[in-house]
């Protein structure tokens, strides 16, 4: 084998990327001289965990580039929306045997995606005003670096630290130093002063205290040896939020009160939010860049004009009618706007040409912050809130 176990973009494309049945119902379809045009829509109806009230819709170019070129009409959502559970999020039109065997790849962009921009946005609402920072793309295939780092940036967190990931969308990747520096120096004071002697002085002295047993002996090594120039600390443990406090007074009754306390190493939402008050930022990695992924289900909702479902499905195209404070209503695609609420499933792709522009990303990342600073308290609530439900209206 020469070559890493990844799929080629041209491979995709062609739709090899496919699960074999569709394979078989094209040749099904070639065989019986039938090709119907269908209208098929993309939504789920619920998701991964029962705490979640809303997800966070990314992946709508990835599909975009995919279908381009192909005799289909897409609508969709905006890239970074706010959806909730039976909305479709996504819908083509076409003769089904022309864009049949693109399901697969188009579940997993949105899936993966929406998944991961999901989990994060529920810590972005977890640590409210405070920094956090996309540590996890060790815990994916490398060749997901990109896709993880633009997910959790539009999503709401501050910086990544996967350097390709950053370059792909145009930031700096953060980070200062990890626990093998540390060992492989073998002191941590040496470690903290080769640190700041070598390093380029933009970037901050935080450092990382919890190598040799206490971190706050750590902490306090750390600004004995560069005072001043220590802008913060970090454990990697939420095992020792607890001596927090500790160093918070260490540092005070040394007059330096403004040192700041990051937090990293196998948190999510539910920990940020029980951590808040103890640190001034946190690093996320594994929860989010592992994030289960949103179960969407592509599905037939129309043939040939017809409307027809599986059971336990909605025939008939539709479409998403929204209000102000996400009062929504699903109707019928055709059916009359309701006073004061706007379609969120707009042309994507008319007869195989993109009709949408691209959104610069820091575009995207505004709309998913202006909608999570938009949502109603009760849909914020990290553990223990209901699920909003729209309202069904043909």
């Amino acid at each position: 084998m020469k070559e890493f176990l990844i799929a080629k973009p041209e491979e995709i494309k062609s739709g090899l990327n496919t699960d074999a049945y569709f394979l078989r119902t094209e040749e099904v379809l070639e065989g019986i001289g039938k090709n119907p045009n269908v209208v098929m829509e993309l939504f789920t109806k619920s998701f991964p965990d029962e705490n979640y009230q809303f997800g966070v819709l990314l992946g709508i170019y990835e599909v975009a580039k995919l279908l381009e070129g192909l005799p289909v009409d897409v609508y969709a959502m905006d890239e970074g929306e706010i959806f909730f559970p039976y909305e479709p999020v996504l819908q083509i039109r076409g003769k089904y045997k022309d864009f049949a065997r693109y399901e697969t790849t188009i579940l997993g962009f949105l899936s993966f995606m929406s998944g991961i921009a999901t989990k994060s946005a529920r810590v972005r609402i977890a640590a409210k005003d405070k920094k956090i920072y996309s540590f996890g793309t060790r815990r994916q295939h490398p060749f997901l670096s990109p896709v993880v780092e633009y997910c959790t940036y539009v999503s709401g967190f501050d910086g990544v630290s996967n350097v390709l990931g950053a370059k792909y969308i145009f930031k700096t990747p953060v980070g200062t130093m990890p626990h093998a520096l540390i060992l492989i120096i073998g002191d941590e004071k040496e470690a903290f002063l080769a640190f700041d002697q070598y390093v380029d002085p933009k970037i901050p002295r935080i450092a990382l205290i919890d190598t040799y047993g206490s971190p706050t002996v750590g902490a306090l090594n750390a600004l004995e040896v560069l005072k001043e120039k220590l802008a913060g600390v970090r454990i990697d443990s939420k095992d020792y939020a607890y001596l927090i406090k500790d160093i918070r007074w260490e540092f005070a009754r040394r007059g330096y009160p403004n040192i700041q306390i990051f937090l990293s190493g196998g948190l999510d939402e539910y920990e940020v939010e029980k951590f808040y008050e103890y640190a001034d930022a946190f690093g996320v990695g594994t929860r989010v860049a592992n994030a289960p992924v949103i179960d969407f289900a592509l599905k037939i909702v129309e043939v040939d004009g017809n409307p027809v479902a599986k059971a336990g499905n909605m025939p008939g195209a539709k479409q998403v009618q929204r209000g102000n404070g996400f009062n929504d209503t699903i109707r019928l695609f055709n059916s009359e706007l309701l006073p004061e609420k706007k379609p969120l499933l707009k042309p994507l792709i008319k007869e195989g040409q993109i009709v949408r522009d691209f959104e610069e990303i820091d575009s995207i990342r505004k709309r998913v912050l202006n909608g999570l600073n938009s949502l109603p308290e009760n849909l914020k609530i990290i553990k223990g809130g209901k699920v909003y439900i729209p309202e069904f209206l043909p």
